[in-house]
């Protein structure tokens, strides 16, 4: 009986602390690159208390906070907040039951203060009207500026009070304030300090606070001095000044430090027990101050001050057992648990189209780049070369015998050299040399991109053609071209350019000698296309990759870029702790991107189809359909890259690394069959190829779902929205459980 009757005792203080931990270890890394950040510590804060939480820098105070909130998991050991596990069902942590003030801002700038609070408040579900009174309330406590005013306008101290006005304006039960009074000046720390003593006494709440300040934690009940993970003392700051017979909780800080050489462990380090049950803070308030402000926080000093906090450390002998957590770790599967809430999602997708509007560098960049993009693609990209300079040696021309071009249309074989010149296109400058080999010079110094040589008998050797039989005369009538083929592509177009320009020759030469025009061609001849046409632009060929790759980097960077900026400064973090969930901030964001990439689409289609008369000659709607389903994919490879990095530089560096391969092997420019056997059927498993070969059925060949080609581009992309989502699912878990 006396054993049940002990552990029922402990388990209602269990019940009426307000956060309790128990051996706490947390360590970043793994094998030789861990790092213990937390080593074994235990902690007690009653309910309605003022807990101070002193340490210097990166002794693990953020860290312990985070675990607190249900942002980072313990590697071992137990915590339970106001009686629950932090994350367990009902709990009420993360969410309403906890104000947390991170040490960033963690505040939207291009919000106003009221836009702010009732952002939060909408995630909380308060009603306008407390939002308001609560809004005015704090404006007068924390001296805020007006509530129009945008945060990114305000002055650090300013932006810093309203992020202290976000943490109270809920009225949590539990406040958990990291470095709440930086750059806070003198006055104003104290009236914060003052209403945080009469949310204690008169309402009951508890409050956790680190500061740099160490003296001002003399306003707390309890004191909580950390030190490399683990926690040496803690006590009343009466108690500890008493103890060391010191004026200053700085130089009692500085003793326990001494002490602790790193192999001691906290029990040996703890000091006299005290009774904590009536202990309540010394007066904070300056002389003059009203009576019957005092009474609210003045209470007689007593000399067994948190005996009960002490005694949980005395000694080695402590027992797993003398704390009985009664949550269990894992609790059973809710589908309502998973479910997105729609009132919190409606207010996150109202936030995010606010911030996106707000901002107008982001509004014009999300809306203009593509297009512009579109445009430089199509004016730089697939057009004939112009200006090609081609030296021209006809040894046929003799001015000193009189053998000069001549601009005859006849049937006359007189110069045909000159006359096949004519043909050739206007996007070729002839230069004129005297021999072959200063002009071959001039190529290998890269004035001329190649040599046309006629020889001197070329015209008597072409009228021979029909009886040239011995080899010199074929060779004689050959028109030599020497090229500079470090270019391919200029070398392909001049070639054509050439050859074309003999077949023009050719034709009108023996048309106007009476003969069959065709006679001279080649046995060889292109009819109408199944597709396309005779003289494809590349344009069309590049048209659909230009217009996938545009929405699906536009949408990968923005959404990447979007959840990083809010991670890194901690709006992420704020918004979790206030109780949203992650598939909630997933599908908020996926949301507005949403609408932004329709608008891109539209613009992209527009710009294609009807400025630089791309053809479609399939169904548009389907064209479209494709082309969004690729912007899903982007949203979801940047989701997992977000998930992933934690600054800007890694999405800006992944985005690159992702874009090459994908698009560059994707079929974008270079047709993928130009690829090895090999890749080529890997290529068709990256993200976007599929849908590029399924866009260009489309638009090129009119080709609907019934295709393999064009059903097999949306099943390679939504499986890869499913894939990516899982991941970035596995991802993020993954990362709670080691940060």
């Amino acid at each position: 009986m006396d054993e049940i009757s002990s552990r029922a005792k402990k388990t209602i203080d269990n019940n009426h602390a307000g956060v309790l931990i128990r051996k706490a270890v947390k360590t970043y890394g793994s094998g030789k690159n861990s790092c213990t950040v937390l080593q074994g510590l235990d902690m007690s804060v009653k309910r309605g208390t003022i807990y101070g939480l002193l340490g210097a820098s990166g002794c693990g105070k953020t860290t312990l906070l985070s675990c607190l909130v249900g942002r980072r998991a313990l590697n071992s050991g137990e915590i339970l907040v106001l009686g629950h596990e932090p994350g367990s069902a009902n709990s009420g942590v993360p969410g309403p039951k906890v104000g947390y003030m991170p040490q960033e801002l963690a505040l939207f700038g291009n919000f106003t203060i009221k836009e702010t609070l009732f952002f939060f408040g909408g995630i909380y579900r308060l009603k306008a009207t407390f939002i308001n009174s609560q809004c005015e309330f704090l404006s007068k406590l924390l001296d805020l500026p007006p509530c129009d005013r945008y945060v990114k306008t305000l002055s650090g101290g300013q932006q810093r009070r309203v992020s202290f006005a976000v943490a109270l304006f809920h009225e949590p039960e539990l406040l958990i304030l990291d470095e709440p009074t930086v750059g806070v000046d003198p006055v104003l720390r104290y009236s914060i300090w003052n209403h945080l003593i009469q949310q204690s006494a008169q309402h009951g709440k508890t409050v956790i606070v680190t500061t740099h300040y160490i003296e001002e934690a003399r306003h707390a009940h309890t004191i909580g001095m950390m030190r490399t993970g683990r926690l040496l003392v803690e006590d009343s700051p009466d108690n500890l000044l008493r103890k060391f017979q010191l004026s200053s909780l700085e130089d009692v800080f500085v003793q326990f430090c001494l002490k602790d050489d790193g192999r001691r462990s906290i029990e040996q380090l703890s000091i006299t027990e005290s009774n904590a049950a009536t202990c309540e803070p010394t007066d904070v308030f300056p002389p003059g101050t009203p009576s019957r402000e005092r009474d609210v926080n003045v209470a007689p000093d007593n000399p067994s001050c948190h005996s009960e906090m002490a005694s949980s450390r005395q000694s080695n002998d402590v027992k797993d057992d003398n704390v009985n957590f009664k949550v269990k770790k894992h609790q059973s599967f809710s589908l309502k648990s998973i479910l997105p809430c729609p009132h919190r999602l409606a207010v996150l997708i109202r936030k995010n189209y606010l911030m996106s509007f707000r901002n107008i560098g982001l509004f014009l960049v999300t809306f203009l780049m593509p297009i512009f993009q579109s445009a430089v693609a199509n004016i730089t990209l697939g057009n004939e070369p112009t200006g090609l300079r081609m030296a021209i040696v006809n040894d046929e021309v003799d001015l000193g015998v009189g053998r000069v071009c001549t601009n005859a249309t006849d049937c006359e074989y007189s110069m045909l050299s000159c006359r096949y010149l004519r043909y050739i296109s206007d996007n070729i400058i002839q230069v004129p040399y005297e021999n072959v080999f200063d002009a071959v010079e001039a190529g290998k110094r890269g004035h001329v991109w190649g040599v046309i040589h006629f020889g001197r008998n070329f015209t008597e050797e072409f009228e021979m053609r029909e009886w040239a039989v011995e080899l010199d005369n074929i060779i004689g009538r050959r028109i030599n071209v020497q090229m500079d083929s470090s270019n391919q592509q200029i070398a392909i177009f001049i070639q054509k350019w050439l050859v074309e320009a003999f077949s023009d020759f050719s034709k009108d030469f023996m048309k106007v000698c009476g003969h069959n025009p065709g006679a001279g061609d080649m046995p060889l001849t292109f009819v109408d296309p199944v597709y396309g046409r005779k003289d494809t632009p590349f344009t069309e060929f590049m048209a659909p990759g230009l217009m996938i790759s545009i929405v699906y980097s536009a949408a990968l960077l923005l959404t990447a870029a979007t959840l990083v900026t809010e991670k890194e400064q901690g709006l992420l973090d704020r918004s979790l702790v206030a109780g949203v969930q992650m598939n909630e901030i997933l599908i908020g964001n996926l949301t507005s991107q949403v609408s932004s990439m329709f608008g891109q689409t539209a613009l992209i289609v527009l710009g294609m189809l009807w400025i630089f008369n791309v053809p479609c000659n399939g169904n548009l709607a389907l064209a479209v359909s494709i082309t969004l389903v690729q912007g899903l994919v982007g949203m979801c490879f940047g989701l997992l890259i977000a998930a992933v990095c934690d600054n800007l530089n890694g999405v800006v560096f992944l985005t690159a690394a992702n874009y090459l391969p994908v698009f560059i092997m994707g079929g974008v420019l270079w047709p993928t069959e130009g690829l090895h056997y090999y890749l080529r059927s890997a290529v068709y498993f990256l993200p976007s190829t599929s849908a590029i070969e399924a866009l260009r059925s489309i638009m090129t060949r009119g080709w609907g779902l019934e295709k393999a080609a064009v059903y097999g581009g949306f099943l390679v992309s939504f499986a890869w929205i499913c894939g990516l989502l899982i991941l970035c699912l596995i991802v993020m878990r993954f990362y709670k459980n080691s940060s």
